[in-house]
């Protein structure tokens, strides 16, 4: 039995890795959470199991190493949010060159032997109207993708020089259930279900002509088991569903579904400095390996939206 780290272990992703980790037998299994962990994870680990620390502490980090003695490290640890990154750029850099610099010491100097797989983000590349595969041109054009790019260049340079074995993935776009607002689709289905509770009278929306793979959050982690296990050392693999559908479309479906009339707006402040307007997943690589999405989109939003109505309280 191997023993498991999930840096970033309470948020979205991570939530549902530890679901299908346990569901397939693992059980000695750690996670770091920056602040409280919430009662999802603390309903599925012992408190001893789940470390509050700020990985951007090398100190901390490193007692973090020789304390769980890692065999297998899912890297998902990030502020993950596109938007904020264009006002907050010097924060987002700084915490993710540190928090991913002092994992990587950490991992060299207490478990060199342990397997990372770093989740980086298919934002890394260039704009490009075809689906964008592992050698497609990389340029990121926000803040956010900036600093992941960093993180996942200094993955590999360190299994480069320190021998560490790593495996890189640049996930598409994912969503489910317990994702947070200041995502798009989540942003959508939270307010549908605010207005159909009578909390809220418009949909305030940005830009809904960009085309994203959307992925259900389910999936995507069978992909990261996947890559652990079966993953090159040293090698990147790019995760989605290999289809492209536009904001505007996940927007109508979502509508289909509400249970009152949807009025809609567009707010200038959702609208980003700069937007790729196409970013589809080539997926052949991972394919290969054997994972396939389970997961169709239309059920997927439709868990989402059942979700919120949950969450939700008038």
């Amino acid at each position: 039995m191997q023993r498991i780290l999930i840096t970033g272990g309470t948020g979205f992703a991570a939530s549902h890795l530890l679901e299908a980790l346990l569901q397939q037998g693992e059980t000695d299994i750690h996670l770091t959470a920056y602040r409280d962990a919430g009662d999802f994870a603390k309903s599925l680990v012992p408190d001893s199991h789940i470390h509050k620390l700020n990985l951007s502490d090398y100190q901390a980090t490193s007692d973090l190493m020789q304390e769980v003695m890692p065999d297998q490290i899912y890297h998902l640890a990030s502020l993950a949010n596109v938007g904020s990154s264009f006002e907050n750029h010097q924060f987002i850099m700084d915490t993710h060159t540190h928090l991913q610099l002092n994992l990587l010491e950490a991992m060299r100097n207490f478990v060199p032997n342990a397997r990372l797989l770093h989740v980086s983000t298919a934002l890394v590349y260039r704009s490009s109207d075809r689906a964008l595969d592992e050698n497609a041109t990389i340029g990121p054009d926000n803040p956010y993708a900036l600093s992941k790019l960093t993180q996942d260049m200094m993955a590999y340079s360190f299994h480069r020089f320190a021998k560490l074995d790593v495996v890189r993935v640049r996930p598409f776009n994912h969503i489910g259930e317990r994702q947070t607002a200041g995502f798009v689709v989540a942003d959508l289905a939270k307010s549908i279900v605010e207005i159909e509770k009578g909390l809220s009278s418009e949909l305030k929306v940005g830009n809904l002509d960009s085309v994203r793979d959307f992925s259900d959050v389910k999936d995507i982690v069978q992909a990261y088991i996947l890559l652990m296990h079966q993953g090159q050392n040293g090698e990147v693999y790019n995760v989605g569903s290999g289809q492209g559908h536009s904001i505007q479309q996940i927007l109508q479906f979502l509508i289909s579904k509400a249970k009152v009339r949807i009025p809609i707006s567009i707010d200038p402040a959702k609208i980003r400095p700069v937007d790729l307007n196409y970013l589809v997943c080539d997926n052949e690589k991972i394919v290969n390996l054997g994972w396939s999405p389970k997961y169709q989109l239309r059920d997927t939003l439709e868990r989402i939206l059942h979700y919120w109505r949950e969450t939700i309280i008038n």
